[in-house]
C-alpha cells in the first residue's frame, strides 16, 4: 500500500494541472480569423530554394483566392484532387480551364512579389513565369507537393 502522502500529492497535482490550465486562459477557445488573401502579406526573407518556393506558393494561393473571393485554405483543399477541383470550379462558376487560369495568374503575382522582395533575380523570375505559363496544372501541383 502506498503511503498516504503519495496519494495526497497525486490528488493535489491532479487538481493543480486543470487549475493552471484555466488560469492561463484554457477555459475559452477563440479561433483566429482567417487571413484576408487580398491583403498583401509581408514577404519574409527566407534562405534556400525550398523556402523561397514555399513563400511563392503561399503568395500564389493568396492571389488566386483573392480573385475567387475565397480563402487560401478553401482553395488549398479544392486543389487537392481532380474531384475537389471540379466541384470547386463548378461552385465558383468557372469554366473547364477557369481554375487553371486563376491559379496561373496567382503564380504570376507571386513571382512578381518575389522579384520585388529581392528573393528572385530577374532571370529567375523570367524562368518561373515561363514555367507557370507552360506547365500543366497537374505538373505545377505536383511540383508544389514535392516541396513539402
Amino acid at each position: 500500500m502506498k503511503p498516504r502522502w503519495v496519494l495526497v500529492a497525486a490528488a493535489a497535482l491532479g487538481l493543480a494541472v486543470p487549475g493552471v490550465y484555466l488560469a492561463l486562459g484554457g477555459g475559452s477557445y477563440d479561433t483566429r480569423p482567417v487571413a484576408d488573401p487580398c491583403q498583401i502579406r509581408d514577404w519574409r526573407n527566407p534562405s534556400g530554394a525550398a523556402r523561397i518556393a514555399e513563400q511563392i506558393v503561399l503568395s500564389a494561393l493568396d492571389g488566386a483566392a483573392c480573385e475567387l473571393h475565397t480563402t487560401r485554405e478553401e482553395l488549398v483543399l479544392a486543389l487537392a484532387t481532380d474531384r475537389s477541383r471540379t466541384a470547386f470550379a463548378r461552385a465558383h462558376g468557372l469554366g473547364d480551364d477557369g481554375l487553371e487560369r486563376v491559379t496561373r495568374r496567382g503564380l504570376d503575382r507571386a513571382v512578381t512579389d518575389a522579384e520585388q522582395a529581392g528573393a528572385l533575380a530577374g532571370w529567375q523570375a523570367a524562368l518561373a513565369r515561363a514555367a507557370a505559363r507552360r506547365l500543366p496544372l497537374e505538373g505545377l501541383l505536383d511540383a508544389v507537393a514535392a516541396l513539402g
